[in-house]
C-alpha cells in the first residue's frame, strides 16, 4: 500500500468507516493469525491475541503517527500482545531468548550467502531423490503438513522469524525491527529454522520417492 492510500485508509478508519476496518481485517487478518500461532501453540488463544490485536488497534488510531506503515504498526501491537499472553502458554519463550545461542555451531555451509549474486539464502544442495518427483510434490497435502508440523514445533523465536520472512514476504530489515534482532541473530535463527523444514521435508519426499 503506497502512501497516499494509506492516509486515505487511515482517515476512513478514524472516520469510523465500518467497510474499510472490514477491508483491514480481511488484508492482515490471516498473517496476524499465522504469526500469533508462532507465540503460541494453541489456535484459540492465538484467536484471542489477533481480537486484542484488532481493539487496541482500533483504540489507538488517534495516537498513530505514521512512524511506520499502518501494517507494521498493527504487527508490532500483536507482537507486544502475544508476547504478554505467552508469558502464560507452555510454548512461550522470553522475549529476550530471541537473541539466544546466536553463537552455537549451524549448518550454514548448506546455504548460500545471502549476497549471492542469484541464490541468497537458498539451500546449496538438493536431495537427488527430488529430481525424480513431479513438480506438484512440495505442494502436496503430505509436505504442505509436513511443514505446518514443524511450524508448531520450533521455539517461538524460529517460528516467529521463518513465518514472517518465508511465508509473509518480510524483508529482514523489516523483521529485525519488528522483533528488535540484529541481522546477525535474524539470520541465525532463519536459518535454523529452515534446516528443520527441509529435514521435514527430505523425510516426507523420502517416504513418496521410488525405492
Amino acid at each position: 500500500m503506497n502512501s497516499a492510500n494509506e492516509r486515505r485508509l487511515l482517515a476512513r478508519l478514524r472516520a469510523g468507516d465500518e467497510r474499510a476496518f472490514r477491508a483491514l481485517v480481511a488484508d492482515l487478518g490471516p498473517s496476524l493469525l499465522r504469526v500469533a500461532r508462532a507465540y503460541v501453540r494453541d489456535s484459540e488463544v492465538a484467536a484471542e491475541i489477533v481480537q486484542e490485536t484488532w481493539v487496541a488497534a482500533l483504540g489507538g488510531l488517534d495516537n498513530f503517527e505514521g512512524r511506520s506503515s499502518l501494517r507494521t504498526w498493527v504487527f508490532t501491537i500483536l507482537a507486544n500482545c502475544a508476547r504478554r499472553r505467552g508469558k502464560t502458554e507452555s510454548r512461550s519463550a522470553p522475549f529476550s531468548s530471541l537473541n539466544a545461542g546466536a553463537s552455537e555451531e549451524i549448518e550454514l555451509d548448506r546455504f548460500f550467502p545471502t549476497n549471492h549474486h542469484r541464490w541468497a539464502s537458498c539451500w546449496t544442495t538438493i536431495n537427488t531423490r527430488w529430481e525424480a518427483l513431479p513438480e506438484e510434490a512440495l505442494s502436496t497435502e503430505e509436505a504442505n503438513a509436513a511443514i505446518m508440523e514443524t511450524l508448531k514445533s520450533l521455539p517461538p523465536n524460529q517460528a516467529a522469524v521463518i513465518t514472517l520472512r518465508d511465508i509473509e514476504g518480510w524483508s529482514s530489515e523489516e523483521v529485525c525491527s519488528l522483533l528488535v534482532l540484529s541481522s546477525a541473530n535474524q539470520r541465525v535463527l532463519l536459518h535454523r529454522a529452515r534446516l528443520a523444514v527441509r529435514h521435514a521435508l527430505e523425510g516426507v519426499l523420502r517416504v513418496r520417492s521410488p525405492s
